[in-house]
């Protein structure tokens, strides 16, 4: 299989997913390293902190992936969020301070600046009256 192929499944994947598909290959890995411990001729204790230290590191990646969706979930929301008051108030932009005021007052300017980054064909940046920054909607035009 395609390494490009497997990278765009994984990145489609819930974490969910991921998780059970690691957890189910944790004892395929555990037993692969214990042949790489042994043909090394590792002594017990060698092995035995060896395993640890993969378990470890393990659970720290489960824990950095969550933590990764979680901030991916809360950017689609504001997405959402942002994407929907526009278009429910027929308007194409609006600005930082009233994203702040009408939906969220936790978004910072940074976390409100960095969503175009994220979704570069649904928000842009904007500069309204009066020098404010602001995010847009990106208006997709039909092909002529």
């Amino acid at each position: 299989m395609d390494p490009k192929t497997i990278l765009d499944t994984l990145k489609k994947a819930s974490p969910l997913d991921l998780f059970l598909v690691s957890f189910i290959a944790l004892p395929f890995v555990f037993e692969a390293w214990i042949d790489v411990l042994y043909k090394l001729q590792a002594s017990q204790q060698a092995k035995t902190v060896s395993l640890l230290l993969v378990f470890i590191a393990y659970v720290v990646g489960i824990i950095f992936m969550l933590i990764g969706n979680n901030k991916k979930l809360v950017r689609e929301i504001a997405r959402d969020q942002i994407l929907n008051y526009l278009g429910s108030h027929d308007l194409t932009m609006m600005r930082l301070k009233t994203i702040r005021e009408k939906i969220d007052k936790r978004y910072s300017d940074d976390f409100l600046n960095s969503l175009p980054a994220s979704f570069p064909n649904d928000i842009r940046r904007a500069t309204l009256d009066g020098n404010d920054p602001g995010l847009a909607r990106v208006i997709h035009k039909e092909p002529a």
